[in-house]
């Protein structure tokens, strides 16, 4: 791909997405500034974070590209180059951009779904749309989030309102059951690293774990040191409390990603996918054993 001068991204998918992407879209920033029309993730952690030039939601793009109302000339002739990162063509956004002669489309060369047959990384799928002659040897860039200043001070002052300092922080859960250790194995995990360095442990949940907050709120219970998140945080505040944190231990999901993303030491524990496709970079992976659960 020639260096763009200016480049609109079009994105879709989870909060692990979002983080699999960081490496092909901060590449891309690098050739000249990135426009992201990102799902709620990327817009959660806006443009500062993911350190592009700006990042709008996508649901309205993606509305406007279905539709057949006259497309803005304005916004749309503004780019040289339109990324798709999507894991399916979409042919009727290729057809819908067609009069705009100087704004180059790229897409992925194979459907997702072939390229994960290979066993690779999955991140390198959008590596490879971006930089498509990438030699094989070549080390891949790792997936981080822009941690500011501001970001830290934030950070110190939520962890100071839950009453914890430099935490270990503990996310029990994730997107799917199937992929989740039992909590008494996170329970244990939260025991030791009380016992053995003295350090205060936070446990996080989201959405995901709304259903079942009580019965993670009943295993850490009574535990000297170890807390449970009391509310639901806004996406945007969990890497700010995540830069604070001494260390991360969670299941295969997206706050996982978004832990390493942030640099910090990372646990992961992979129950029933492939941690070479799905794994987090730099993440030490814990392989779902009974041995690990005992």
């Amino acid at each position: 791909m020639s260096k763009p001068s200016k480049t609109l991204v079009l994105t879709a998918g989870s909060l692990g997405d979002c983080v699999l992407t960081l490496p092909a879209l901060q590449i891309l920033q690098t050739q000249g500034p990135v426009t992201v029309a990102g799902t709620w993730p990327y817009v959660q952690l806006g443009s500062s974070l993911l350190n592009v030039e700006q990042v709008i939601p996508f649901e309205a793009i993606l509305q406007i590209l279905h539709s057949d109302s006259a497309l803005d000339e304005s916004f749309w002739g503004g780019f040289s180059d339109l990324c798709l990162f999507f894991k399916d063509k979409d042919d009727k956004i290729i057809e819908r951009l067609k009069p705009f002669k100087g704004l180059t489309i790229h897409q992925p060369a194979e459907p997702f779904e072939e390229f994960l047959k290979k066993e690779k990384w999955a991140g390198d799928y959008w590596l490879q749309l971006v930089q498509p002659n990438r030699p094989q040897t070549e080390t891949i860039p790792t997936a981080r989030l822009n941690i500011t200043k501001e970001i830290k001070e934030r950070g110190a002052l939520l962890c100071e309102f839950l009453g914890v300092t430099n935490p270990l922080v503990i996310h029990p859960g994730s997107g799917s059951p199937a992929k989740n250790a039992p909590l008494s194995f996170f329970r244990k995990a939260a025991e030791k690293a009380v016992q053995e360095s003295g350090t205060d442990v936070l446990v996080i949940w989201g959405d995901a774990e709304f259903n079942n907050l009580s019965e993670i709120q009943e295993t850490f219970n009574g535990l000297e040191k170890v807390k449970v998140l009391p509310d639901l945080l806004m996406l945007r505040d969990l890497p700010a409390i995540l830069s604070q944190a001494r260390g991360y231990l969670g299941n295969d999901s997206g706050v996982t990603h978004l832990a390493s993303a942030c640099g910090i030491r990372t646990f992961a524990v992979f129950n029933t996918t492939d941690s070479r496709i799905w794994g987090p970079q730099e993440a030490i992976i814990l392989a779902a054993t009974q041995t690990l659960y005992k």
